[in-house]
């Protein structure tokens, strides 16, 4: 119980984070003007640092990085899995066409980083983001390349592909940089990790405010919870963790890795999802309201399954 206690904690705390955004949001000299700015700051300005400092402190030696590289295609394997469930969830309950790639999207990729790595983070320590970027590897290389296929499929304005761009963003390359470092055993000097150790620290804070000037920002007129939405919800919180306990009680991985890897599976639609659904013409209405419900019910599903988790000893 102290573990599911110590959920329902960190979920307030991630409330108030969240909180804070949504009241900020509604200033004049916020609006979307800040929701923008949070967005490309946090993504492109702290996220590479935090992910190099992470995975260089936490990572102790090469050995440890080699074993952790070795899990990636588990983690690609689930989530292939939940994409795969959603496209079929789609064809089954008849998801109106125009939409029907934008909804496995949405049902088949989490929130690893606006939402995800904060909740571990606040659950098992600073020293799990080593364990969380396999996670995010699999799912940033599954969603700039599949992900973004299904988005661009039938696109209206035809732009064309550049998802191997997009594939090294800013995140990835910290992430691969600081594998770099560890693996070659580089020793960064204390002067530079000192800022690196200061502007990780304030990344999860702006991810979890910049979601709730998202929440603040959306226009309620837009949400309409229709049956594609409803199946979108059901997909992400009951279907999606369900295969997510199969799956992980066959995998060769520590209990720890199981529960990680759970916890970030059932995290609300993904963030980035709403920005290219806008990019590539797709129902960006539909899009944002899956994020912003997904993200809203999160607050209460995250401390409810690290509950059933911990009740039922699902990967002891």
């Amino acid at each position: 119980m102290g573990m599911v206690l110590q959920s329902i904690k960190s979920i307030f705390a991630l409330l108030i984070l969240i909180g804070m955004g949504f009241y900020f949001a509604g200033k004049k000299w916020f609006r979307k003007n800040g929701m923008d700015f949070l967005s490309k700051f946090t993504v492109e300005a702290t996220l590479p640092f935090y992910m190099f400092y992470n995975i260089y402190r936490d990572l102790e030696s090469r050995e440890r990085l080699l074993f952790l590289i070795t899990k990636v295609p588990y983690v690609f394997a689930l989530i292939l899995m939940c994409v795969c469930l959603a496209a079929v969830t789609a064809k089954v309950c008849r998801i109106r066409e125009d939409r029907r790639d934008t909804f496995i999207v949405a049902a088949g990729f989490p929130n690893v980083v606006f939402i995800g790595f904060p909740v571990i983070q606040a659950l098992w320590g600073e020293g799990i983001t080593s364990v969380g970027a396999i996670y995010h590897i699999a799912s940033t290389v599954l969603f700039w390349t599949l992900g973004i296929s299904l988005l661009q499929r039938g696109e209206k304005n035809g732009k064309s592909a550049s998802w191997a761009q997009n594939l090294f963003c800013p995140t990835v390359v910290g992430m691969f940089l600081g594998m770099a470092a560890v693996f070659f055993r580089i020793e960064v000097p204390d002067f530079i990790l000192k800022p690196l150790s200061m502007i990780s620290g304030v990344t999860s804070p702006l991810a979890l405010v910049f979601i709730g000037s998202v929440i603040r920002n959306m226009e309620t007129s837009s949400i309409r919870i229709g049956k594609d939405i409803v199946v979108a919800v059901l997909m992400r919180f009951i279907m999606v963790p369900a295969t997510a306990v199969v799956f992980l009680r066959l995998l060769p991985v520590t209990q720890e890795m199981r529960e990680v890897f759970f916890m970030l599976t059932v995290m609300p639609a993904m963030a980035q999802m709403g920005i290219m659904a806008r990019e590539y013409d797709r129902d960006y209405e539909f899009a944002c309201t899956v994020i912003t419900v997904t993200t809203v019910i999160s607050m209460v599903t995250i401390p409810v399954f690290m509950l059933l988790m911990q009740q039922f000893a699902f990967f002891a």
